[in-house]
């Protein structure tokens, strides 16, 4: 690589780790500090240990650790530290997305559980899109050149694709959203119409509901979107430009999710006992 290509390339690393610090700081730390009076409330005040508040614990804290190491590595990087954070950060997103979806699809079950066969279907259409992008990740990360680049003045991790399988990862998830949110807006239509006025505290459960859903939804779709046009469309080293971005997103949603219910949860509220729910709470268990 000639020196004017090699400058282009390293300038557009060093815009990937800006966007990855500004990332990190603005949507995780900022969103911490914004609902940890909620957290304290409703979720360490809590003994009973359930898989939702397990799951939460996981998702909540857990993009501290891998964004952290992966932004330091980036600014103290050797051959051997590139290579292992690579594929660490690759599988520690891919898991902490994974655990994230898991709980918003669990919430999508709790709106359909009234029908028999919900669970198992919205069981085989996770496994459906999560065991290819497993297996593609593996590929992605194992076909990856990656070793660590010390200037003057300037560090970082290279990361130069092999292929392109990345983008398809970001399809089977925007599919895989796209489906669940259009399982929560049917769901949601039919209760509202049968809510909406019956009681002001159901109302507003409902809304929470929705409202953090869609939003979660919309926000995922945009960004998964993103990221397959950055894959599919740009240069090879901004692989991974929206990457923390959208692992910061997933966690910061998925817990203010979990403790919006948990806050409206502590609200009496009137639901129906017919088909597509049977409500018993405001969270999934």
């Amino acid at each position: 690589m000639d020196a004017p290509n090699m400058i282009t390339v390293l300038e557009h690393f060093r815009l990937v780790l800006y966007f990855d610090f500004a990332s990190a700081a603005i949507v995780k730390l900022h969103d911490y500090m914004l609902t940890s009076e909620l957290e304290i409330r409703y979720m360490w005040s809590k003994q009973r240990w359930t898989l939702v508040r397990i799951l939460f614990f996981i998702n909540r804290y857990i993009p501290f650790v891998d964004i952290t190491f992966s932004l330091y590595n980036e600014l103290l990087p050797t051959d051997r530290g590139c290579t292992f954070m690579n594929q660490f950060s690759g599988w520690s997103f891919c898991l902490s997305i994974a655990l994230a979806e898991v709980v918003l699809t669990m919430r999508t079950w709790s709106l359909w559980k009234g029908w028999r066969y919900s669970g198992i279907a919205l069981v085989a259409f996770y496994l459906s899109c999560w065991i290819p992008i497993v297996a593609l990740l593996g590929i992605f990360l194992a076909d990856a050149d990656v070793y660590g680049l010390r200037l003057p003045g300037y560090a970082t991790c290279i990361i130069i694709p092999g292929n392109k399988s990345l983008y398809i990862c970001w399809t089977l998830l925007l599919a895989y959203d796209t489906g669940t949110l259009a399982l929560m807006l049917i769901a949601g239509t039919w209760s509202y119409t049968r809510l909406y006025g019956r009681s002001k505290d159901s109302s507003v459960l409902l809304h929470t509901i929705y409202r953090d859903g869609i939003a979660y939804y919309i926000a995922l779709f945009v960004l998964s979107l993103m990221n397959i046009v950055t894959v599919a469309m740009l240069p090879k080293e901004f692989v991974n430009l929206f990457s923390v971005l959208q692992r910061a997103i997933h966690s910061t949603l998925t817990s203010r999710v979990v403790l919006h219910l948990r806050e409206q949860g502590e609200k009496p509220a009137t639901f129906p006992d017919t088909f597509p729910t049977t409500y018993h709470s405001a969270e999934p268990s």
